[in-house]
């Protein structure tokens, strides 16, 4: 018999369960787009842990299916699913380590307060004894696969170190608990109580489960020949044709409706096989065409209120189709499109991977290249000085929608002109306020995740600096065979007497400046294994031949035979706000003076770089 029930997250993993991945499932796919996605639906969905979670009607995340081994009453073999339950037992995983570092704390109420909210987090990655102890992931890999090392080794607390032989799966494994964790950082400790809560009791998730495979998979048939569910967007066309019939009986209408409806159904699909989800492209149409910031479950309700005649109808899916049509080539890269330079688009959408830009360029689709270029060039740095700053990147959702409203509501009283001037104005200002954090936060800030190894944001916001601020395009196309990747100027591993020769008192210290800004440098793959632990004089020989700027100034001052130009300009620029000049007997050692120095100088001029003090 199949069943099909809703559950809490809390209660799929509550139990003595495994969930084994059998050998017949796809990879890990998931990376960060679906990461930084899901925890901006928790945010939307509560408000930004604002309300009260009991007040939540809950978050739905979607159908995993199972079937029973007879053999092995404790294990459900997981026919689909893996991504949600992966994903889901990582975070909890995460949640329990960040609340575990909390509980040092020399408060008692603190303690008490922390160490209830983990109660049974353990329970959501794990099978525990009799004693409540860890005995073996939830989540097992059948032997077969050639992927979960990654997961095994972050579940059990282990280092796992980046290999060349490191599948997919397990690098997509590894990526989406270091995001996860950067998710639940950034809550504040308000935000992170009302958190544990709600990921144990309202995130649910449908769970159907089968007594077999055959079962299961007739189950697929069923639901993939026989009948195909309603999707979002068949509802909505459903309201608007009801309107459409109601104020008009024109076939030729009703025609024009049908050809606009399927090609925007068409700019929607990126491959046969992937699409640009509805409710996404709907909100980011409501906030780039009206300034309305819509949560996804009030879309419905939105566009079953408007009351439009056969014309406003028409206008509103020819609307659809116009601007899906661009927005579905930027989803495909081809940015062509909507601009000539792609360098920039790619620095958005690839780089920052920031879908919520989508809002601020709708408004500009019709504009000339020189609008489109100024706006492509504000939305970056905003994007930029947001992730870089470690806030929430759904300050773009709650920030954009009002300058918006208030552009076009200029545009139509006072001119394109004036309403462009005061929308870019706006944006300037919140900037600027970000860009002040960034400074702050990279000056100080460890770029490494919970097992003291450097994360994804340190190399991001060094290609940010030499895509952007240089225009090097080796970000963007690494030479064949070579791949980018981080590279410790004072290594990973000292002797013992290293520790003081570099400044620091113990390695304690040392290990706190190991992966801060200005010990890390963008080199290729294949400089940084032969760079290894020599010493810094060793070292400097390889940056000053590198293809990037910022690391090539480890070496010293950078020279061009050009005297004036652009490029004299940009060489003068980096001497003057990144070069750290060594003196001749720190010349073999990288030390904490000057670690301290370089954060100090790369997170200035990054917020000289986003605020247009230096061109």
């Amino acid at each position: 018999m199949i069943n099909s029930e809703i559950k809490e997250i809390i209660n799929v993993f509550n139990n003595n369960f495994v969930y084994e991945i059998p050998d017949f499932q796809r990879d890990f796919v998931w990376g960060e787009e679906e990461v930084r996605q899901l925890f901006k639906d928790f945010h939307e969905d509560t408000n930004n842990f604002q309300i009260e979670i009991k007040d939540s009607d809950g978050y739905l995340l979607g159908n995993i299916v199972l079937i029973e081994d007879k053999n092995h009453p404790t294990k459900k073999i997981v026919i689909d699913g893996q991504q949600r339950l992966t994903t889901l037992s990582l975070l909890y995983k995460a949640v329990e380590s960040l609340l575990f570092e909390k509980m040092q704390s020399t408060d008692p109420r603190e303690l008490t307060k922390w160490s209830k909210k983990s109660s049974e987090l353990a329970k959501g990655y794990g099978i525990l004894d009799d004693e409540d102890m860890f005995e073996a992931p939830k989540i097992q890999h059948h032997s077969s696969l050639k992927f979960g090392d990654s997961y095994r080794s972050i579940i059990r607390g282990n280092n796992f170190e980046e290999t060349e032989v490191e599948s997919t799966s397990d690098k997509k494994i590894s990526e989406v608990y270091e995001i996860l964790e950067e998710e639940v950082k950034n809550l504040d400790d308000v935000q992170l109580s009302k958190f544990v809560t709600y990921i144990k009791t309202k995130v649910l998730l449908i769970v159907t489960t089968a007594p077999s495979l055959s079962k299961a998979f007739q189950l697929f048939e069923i639901l993939n020949n026989r009948g195909k569910d309603l999707e979002p967007l068949d509802l909505i066309k459903n309201l608007l044709l009801k309107s459409l019939t109601a104020a008009s009986d024109s076939e030729l209408d009703r025609q024009q409706f049908n050809e606009d409806w399927k090609q925007f159904i068409i700019n929607l699909e990126i491959t046969p096989k992937r699409k640009i989800e509805s409710s996404t492209f709907l909100k980011h149409y409501l906030v780039g065409t009206k300034g309305l910031n819509k949560g996804k479950d009030k879309l419905f309700d939105y566009f079953s209120k408007l009351e439009l005649d056969a014309k406003g109808v028409l206008d509103l899916v020819k609307d659809f189709k116009r601007v899906s049509k661009i927005y579905g080539d930027i989803e495909k890269k081809s940015y062509d499109t909507f601009v000539e330079e792609s360098n920039k688009m790619y620095i958005l959408f690839e780089l920052l991977k920031l879908r919520q830009a989508h809002t601020m360029l709708i408004p500009f689709y019709s504009e000339s290249s020189e609008t489109k270029e100024k706006i492509i060039d504000l939305a970056i740095r905003l994007g930029a000085s947001v992730v870089f700053s470690y806030t929430q990147t759904n300050y773009i959702e709650a920030e954009i929608p009002p300058l918006i409203r208030e552009y076009y509501k200029n545009k139509e009283n006072e001119g394109s002109d004036y309403a462009l001037k005061v929308f870019t104005n706006g944006l300037e200002t919140k900037i600027s306020e970000r860009a002040k954090l960034v400074r702050e936060a990279v000056s100080t800030r460890k770029f490494e995740n919970s097992k003291g190894q450097y994360n994804k944001k340190g190399i991001d916001l060094l290609k940010f600096m030499e895509l952007y601020g240089h225009s090097n395009v080796h970000i963007k196309s690494p030479s064949p065979n070579k791949r980018l990747t981080l590279e410790h100027i004072l290594p990973r591993t000292l002797q013992d007497e290293e520790y003081q020769l570099a400044g620091f008192n113990s390695k304690t210290e040392f290990k706190e400046y190991l992966n801060r800004m200005g010990n890390l440098a963008i080199i290729y793959n294949t400089d940084n294994s032969h760079l290894s632990n020599k010493n810094f004089f060793e070292k400097k020989n390889v940056y000053a031949k590198t293809d990037f700027l910022t690391t090539k100034s480890i070496a010293g001052d950078l020279t061009t035979h050009i005297k004036d130009g652009k490029d004299s300009k940009m060489v003068k620029r980096i001497n003057e706000n990144i070069t750290v000049y060594t003196h001749e007997d720190a010349a073999e050692y990288w030390n904490k003076e000057l670690i301290d120095e370089r954060s100090a100088k790369i997170a200035s001029y990054l917020e000289k770089i986003l605020t247009k003090e230096v061109k």
